[in-house]
């Protein structure tokens, strides 16, 4: 039987509360989710990215009959000048179109998490520019998450 694994306390996550891993950003936080959002909301807004839609997953699946033990949210973020410049170097990349960050809150911890262009879209383009143009895109989404510190 497989044991359910207590998540790691704030404490030991607040040494390193802005994580770039290998492929995501992850911010922790040890504020209230709503907050977290709000905030999270405001930085985007403040970095020229634009929010194009926000999945609430405990709202989502409670109405599929299902709960959630923790807030869980999606936001589709954008920015429209850099979106365009992928899309008209490789029109394939419009399916990792839009950047996805996502939230989660778990025994006090909430945790800011994004995919890096940088490693998401070189994955499935090779052209010339993606890179360059993943990078700015990823250095915003940076700014964003390190504004929740």
């Amino acid at each position: 039987m497989r044991q359910r694994r207590e998540p790691a306390s704030f404490e030991a996550l607040k040494a390193e509360a802005f994580i770039r891993g290998e492929s995501t950003l992850s911010v922790v936080c040890d504020r209230p989710f709503d907050e977290v959002a709000l905030q999270l909301e405001g930085s985007i807004v403040a970095n020229d990215l634009g929010i194009l839609q926000v999945h609430d997953f405990g709202r989502l699946l409670q109405a599929k009959g299902m709960a959630l033990e923790q807030n869980c949210r999606v936001y589709e973020v954008c920015n429209p000048r850099l979106a365009a410049q992928l899309i008209d170097i490789d029109p394939g990349l419009a399916h990792v179109l839009p950047c996805r960050i996502s939230m989660h809150d778990r025994g006090g911890v909430t945790t800011v998490t994004t995919p890096m262009p940088s490693a998401l879209m070189t994955e499935f383009s090779h052209a010339a520019n993606v890179a360059r143009l993943a990078r700015t895109f990823e250095a915003g989404l940076q700014r964003v998450l390190r504004g929740l510190r």
